[in-house]
């Protein structure tokens, strides 16, 4: 088991089709568990890979390390998607050691490792709604270390005529591989598609009202206890300010928020928590064209420092547009552009089995 943490993803892999002592070695909890603690506090980010989506609904993926070297284009992988029927309307959700959650057609969801190629259709979701009314979906993706269980929520946003509004949220829990509705949060409407996984919990940012994009606050749900939180907004965002971006930047909630809707500039805000008091420090500005401010609302901000140099470099993935900020120089630059991609997500390798997972609640209960 030693030797097992330390070689690459690709020789277990194969160790498993020897037989089925080494099948359970490899795939053993324990091995697993330990492989992605390693795996997230490692330096060198070797296991660390960016997914892109591209516009047949199939997926480009490259590794990390290679994109915070600007003398060459980094080189794409093709994978096959891990829906039956691949669209350009798939969706990643978000990822957690190595767990990509992705949605297809509004309502079908999937937990796929793309290291290990192995993929779980989740069951139907959802309380059953009135006919009277319209809803729209956000949905979320997370790790529940107390409990060790990978759960997705998704929250069904309903209104109607009237200008009434309401919310039933729904979480799935893999361990048990069932669904159930748990207590609702008390705002507005929900404005980022997919919260942002954080240290056990999921954030999303709330408007003001239906009618405008104008934030309010964030509001987080605890996947431990389930219990619903509101933080308050960088103090330099006022009213009236355009809709802002969830990020997570290393192990610390983001957001981008630009100046106003025709400015030039957006800033980079990074929230820390000392106990239970939480603060905003402004990271960062980044200068952009005048219309990349909307592009920069509509499109998913994913960073993570560098783990190659100690410039306290971030990498700022923009979908078509991939750029580094240098911590160091305070500048940013445009790395690369994939113009045949238009969402990314950066997910770790991992033995994290979601069939597994599911059978053997389901074993355990039988």
């Amino acid at each position: 088991m030693e030797i097992l943490l330390k070689v690459a993803p690709k020789s277990p892999l194969k160790f498993m089709c020897i037989s089925k002592p080494w099948l359970r070695l490899v795939s053993s909890h324990k091995l697993v568990k330990t492989r992605v603690k390693l795996t997230a506090n490692e330096k060198e980010c070797s296991h660390h890979r960016v997914i892109f989506q591209d516009s047949t609904g199939n997926f480009k993926v490259s590794r990390l390390p290679p994109l915070f070297h600007t003398e060459k284009r980094t080189e794409l992988f093709d994978m096959d998607s891990p829906m039956e029927t691949p669209t350009a309307h798939t969706w990643i959700v978000g990822s957690v050691n190595g767990l990509i959650c992705m949605y297809s057609n509004i309502e079908e969801l999937v937990l796929w490792n793309p290291t290990i190629r192995k993929c779980k259709k989740l069951p139907t979701f959802g309380a059953k709604l009135r006919r009277d009314c319209s809803y729209y979906l956000k949905y979320g993706f997370g790790y529940d270390e107390s409990h060790d269980d990978y759960k997705v929520v998704v929250i069904q946003c309903i209104y109607d005529d009237g200008g009434s509004y309401d919310s039933v949220v729904n979480i799935y829990g893999l361990r048990t591989d069932s669904w159930r509705t748990i207590d609702k949060f008390h705002g507005n409407l929900l404005i980022n598609s997919s919260g942002k996984f954080v240290d056990g919990k999921l954030y999303w940012a709330l408007s003001a009202d239906v009618d405008t994009f104008n934030m309010c606050n964030i509001i987080s749900l605890d996947l431990a206890d389930e219990s619903w939180k509101s933080l308050p907004l960088p103090t330099s965002y006022g009213e009236g300010s355009y809709p802002l971006t969830l990020g997570v930047v290393g192990n610390d909630l983001s957001v981008l928020c630009p100046n106003c809707y025709e400015g030039t500039n957006s800033d980079v805000w990074i929230m820390k928590h000392s106990g239970v008091k939480v603060s905003w420090t402004k990271n960062f500005t980044i200068n952009h064209p005048k219309d990349l401010g909307e592009f920069i609302f509509f499109s998913y901000i994913f960073s993570i420092p560098s783990c190659q140099s100690n410039k306290g470099e971030i990498l700022l993935l923009l979908p078509p547009i991939i750029m580094i900020y240098d911590g160091s120089t305070r500048q940013l630059e445009v790395v690369d552009q994939y113009k045949e991609c238009f969402a990314a997500e950066i997910y770790v390798e991992s033995f994290v089995d979601p069939l597994l997972i599911a059978h053997n609640h389901l074993a355990d209960n039988s």
